[in-house]
């Protein structure tokens, strides 16, 4: 039988993710066979493995961090919001229903016999299952038949750490009263505390920490400074909320920050190369200084065209600059989008009119055949996580196959239906070459490979956290369980 510990925060963004993702590749140090697990997650920013099985992109990092392969076992449930008040459930990799807040509470019990699979099938494999918690395990609207925190952890028999968020203020407050809020029934599962980002002098802490054990009888097992990692995250919150300053040096990318923005770190393999600055803004913000404009996916891409203003703005840009649009990003540069009850206007760069359909994920390799303009003496192979979403009619075709249309070009604006562009680094180097070109900038002739610098990421994680927490006391706790 395998050990576990699992890993939850006074809120979200507390930093549970990256801990539980150096706690996989300590132990892993360490010669035990380990896996991630949350049992439900919710988020945007996806992970689609080979197999096309939709989940957490973050659990697919804390099994790199394992060094095993990324499975839907690791998170069975994901949540993924398609509007203000309703999500689409991913059950083990493939979409299940849409249910707003309140049904999906009503008729959540149903996934539990699912959750409780996933987590035996990682069982069987390994020796300690690092479990992460969502949200707070202090939301007492929402413990009735809790599968997620502490109800999670009482399946698994799994000791809990509570990782506490100071950035936020009122750290002991917080503390106090997630373990306070929590049923008596799970209190005692607690058996650590780790105070995260802090800044200063640790001893002004003493005090409050000697004060905090002594009413809770729990023990502060490290106060963690802010640690500066290059991690994927699960959603978008620190987007930058404006463009920075253009540096005529470098390639200024602009990202489109869209009111319904999915996937973001898809563009992550851009941030690691040493010529690029990038900008996160609104459509009205794009001028000439924008070397390379990025349209990522959207959740609601006719609510996007609505609620935001300056789409005209990227029209205009289209006639002299340069677009890459990703997944359902290239909606938005088509003449119309039929989701049969209403039919949007698009922007009309591309002749194309979109249908939506059912949707269809896969792995493929795709050859483009005609590379002008943009794609100019780029590599004719790139693979891709193709995600068909609509049917696309356009005579704009780069690349099609029995599938339906992959990948469209007008100009120097192209449009890939899928996501993992940017992780062909060779291919979207050579691009940013011809705009360096372009620019009397010195071509790049050494490329950086994302998946080595993930793992460099990884590894300074893994060392901050084993320089901060008692590693022994964490594998005392593992040990000894509930």
């Amino acid at each position: 039988m395998s050990k576990s510990i699992m890993f939850v925060g006074t809120n979200s963004s507390a930093g549970k993710s990256l801990f539980v993702t150096a706690m996989c590749r300590v132990l892993y140090n360490r010669g035990y066979r380990v896996a991630p697990f949350k049992s439900q997650n919710m988020a945007l920013n996806s992970y689609i493995d080979k197999d096309g099985n939709e989940f957490g992109r973050a659990q697919a990092i804390q099994a790199f961090a394992c060094r095993i392969k990324p499975s839907v076992y690791m998170n069975p449930i994901l949540l993924k919001p398609n509007s203000d008040r309703k999500s689409q459930v991913i059950l083990l990799g493939k979409k299940d229903e849409i249910y707003d807040a309140r049904t999906y509470y009503q008729v959540k019990s149903k996934y539990l016999p699912h959750i409780k699979l996933a987590y035996e099938k990682l069982e069987e494999e390994n020796d300690v299952i690092v479990l992460e918690g969502a949200g707070s395990p202090a939301e007492i609207n929402l413990l009735d038949g809790d599968f997620v925190n502490m109800g999670m952890s009482e399946i698994a028999k799994s000791p809990v750490i509570l990782v506490a968020d100071i950035d936020k203020g009122g750290v002991f407050a917080s503390i106090y009263g997630t373990i306070m809020l929590t049923p008596p029934k799970w209190r005692s599962n607690y058996k650590g505390i780790i105070i995260n980002k802090f800044r200063g002098d640790v001893s002004i802490l003493q005090s409050g920490i000697e004060q905090i054990e002594a009413m809770l009888g729990v023990k502060v097992i490290s106060v963690m400074p802010y640690i500066d990692v290059e991690i994927e995250e699960e959603d978008s919150l620190n987007f930058k909320k404006k463009v920075e300053k253009f540096d005529e040096e470098k390639i200024n990318i602009s990202i489109l920050k869209l009111n319904n923005l999915s996937n973001f770190t898809d563009i992550s393999p851009l941030k690691i190369m040493p010529d690029i600055n990038i900008n996160y803004v609104l459509p009205y913000e794009i001028d000439k200084k924008t070397d390379l404009l990025i349209i990522p996916a959207s959740k609601n891409v006719t609510d996007d065209i609505k609620s935001m203003s300056g789409w005209e703005n990227i029209k205009n840009y289209a006639r002299y600059g340069n677009i890459i649009a990703v997944g359902n990003g290239v909606e938005f540069l088509c003449q119309e989008i039929n989701d049969e009850e209403i039919i949007t206007r698009g922007l009309g760069i591309f002749d194309a009119k979109v249908k939506y359909c059912k949707e269809k994920i896969v792995r493929k390799e795709i050859v483009l055949k005609k590379r002008a303009g943009l794609l100019e003496n780029v590599d004719e192979k790139l693979e891709i996580n193709y995600v068909k979403t609509s049917d696309i009619k356009t005579k704009d075709v780069l690349h099609e196959d029995s599938d339906g249309v992959i990948a469209i070009q007008k100009g120097n604006t192209v449009a890939f239906c899928g996501f993992g562009i940017f992780e062909n680094t060779n291919f979207i180097n050579q691009i940013l070459n011809n705009i360096r070109i372009s620019k009397n900038i010195k071509e790049n002739r050494e490329v950086i490979d994302f998946s080595n610098y993930r793992e460099e990421q990884i590894a300074k994680l893994a060392e901050e956290f084993e320089r901060y927490v008692d590693i022994d006391e964490l594998e005392k706790i593992i040990k000894n369980g509930l």
